[in-house]
Formats: structure tokens, sequence, C-alpha cells
């Protein structure tokens, strides 16, 4: 059951970064249950809960032991009792700061359409967020005595999110690949999100159309580069 946080504080959010990382392949056996079939480490953005504090879009704020739900989407704390839920949206949470492995803290915003995104560079307001997730990359047939033939094909998720916080099983036939997937997005100053692309950029910088088009093409920005997007950021802000 889904349950919401007893307001007892506010403090101050500061902005962190994320460690980009190779992506690794995750196997899930055919016919293993539900979401135990990956493992813990996986399945979280941090190896465990942290302190950090929730900012509501009336004012309120909250503090909790905190962690993100890779393979959910969804924020996560725990309970007085030690239970762990899932942190509601009413009322409309606005920002999340999680106290990160080291001294920093990394900063979460929720957007109602795209869930929450990791802020991982501000410049003059002009942010970068990234969406973690689980994707599946190809399913395994299975061969002779039950065993995975190694033969694959593209195929669509074999496990969706459910409301109540687990994993449905769909399918059981051959192993399940996956891997931790990253989708990025440009946050205005008005705090709308866009992915990151060629055309958004453009659109979100149109006024700068020229001088924007020129850096991309001097640059050779690749859009699944972290490290690109935060150059980019950098100088589209320093348009404005």
């Amino acid at each position: 059951m889904k349950t919401k946080l007893v307001l007892i504080g506010i403090g101050v959010i500061a902005h962190g970064t994320i460690c980009a990382q190779t992506p690794q392949v995750i196997r899930v056996k055919g016919g293993t249950e539900g979401v135990k079939a990956i493992p813990l480490s996986e399945r979280y953005r941090y190896d465990q809960f942290r302190e950090g504090k929730v900012l509501y879009q009336n004012g309120t704020a909250a503090a909790a032991q905190l962690n993100y739900n890779v393979l959910l989407g969804e924020m996560q704390f725990i309970s007085p009792n030690g239970d762990t839920l899932t942190l509601m949206d009413d009322p409309i949470v606005r920002l999340i700061g999680i106290n990160g492995p080291t001294s920093q803290q990394d900063l979460f915003m929720y957007d109602p359409a795209k869930g929450y995104m990791e802020i991982v560079a501000d410049n003059n307001g002009l942010r970068l967020g990234v969406k973690q997730g689980l994707k599946t990359v190809k399913n395994e047939k299975r061969g002779g005595y039950d065993q995975s033939s190694g033969a694959s094909a593209i195929t669509n998720y074999q496990y969706n999110a459910t409301g109540n916080t687990s994993i449905a099983k769909l399918d059981t036939k051959g192993d399940l690949l996956l891997i931790k997937d990253k989708t990025y997005f440009i946050i205005d100053q008005n705090n709308r999100s866009y992915p990151v692309n060629k055309a958004s950029v453009l659109k979100v910088f149109s006024k700068h159309r020229e001088q924007v088009t020129a850096y991309l093409e001097n640059e050779a920005i690749d859009f699944r580069q972290e490290n690109d997007l935060k150059k980019l950021l950098k100088f589209c802000s320093e348009l404005l």
C-alpha cells in the first residue's frame, strides 16, 4: 500500500552529479518469479537507502530515507516501521535531494508526465536531467533440456511495473536480457523538459538557432554522451 511521507521539516537541496556507467547486461533466468530475479544492486540508484528531503509544490517538505527504484521508475522511502513504500505524487513533488555516496547531495526533479529526472548539470537555470530505467535488449529461446539456446531476437518488454510495487511475469520462455538505460532531457527555466536531440535543442534555443546549429556542426556533439551534453548546455546557456 502506498503511503504519504509525514512532513517533518524543510531542508536545503543542492545540486549533484551522477557517474556515467558502461551498460551492463543483466540476465533474468526464464521461469524466475518477479522482481527477485533482478539483483538488488541493479534495481536501485543507490546501494542503500539514504537520507534525503522532499520539497512539494505547495511549499511543504519532508525528510526520510530515500532511494530511486530504477526498475519501477519510482521514488521509495523507508517508513517508521521499516517497510519500503512508494512516495505518492499528491501533493505534487517539486524536488528531491538525496545525500550521495560522497559529500554532495543529488537532486531529482519530478515531472508528472516523465517521472523523476536526476539533475546532472545546471547553467543559469538551464538544467540537464537524466531518467534511468531498465531496457529489454533480447530474449533467449529455450533449447533442449530446458536450457537457453543462445539464439536471440529483439523482443518487447517481458516484465512490466504494476501499481503495487512489484513486477508482473509476462513470459517465461527463455532468459531475459536487460541493460540500464538513460534518457536525457533539457529542462528550461520554466521547468519544461524536452528529450535531448537536435530538433529539441533548436526549439528551446530558437532565438539563437544559427549559433547553436554552427556549434553542433563544429563540435560533433554525441547526444548519447553525458559530457557532450553538458558542454552543449553550457554553450547554450551563455547565449541567453
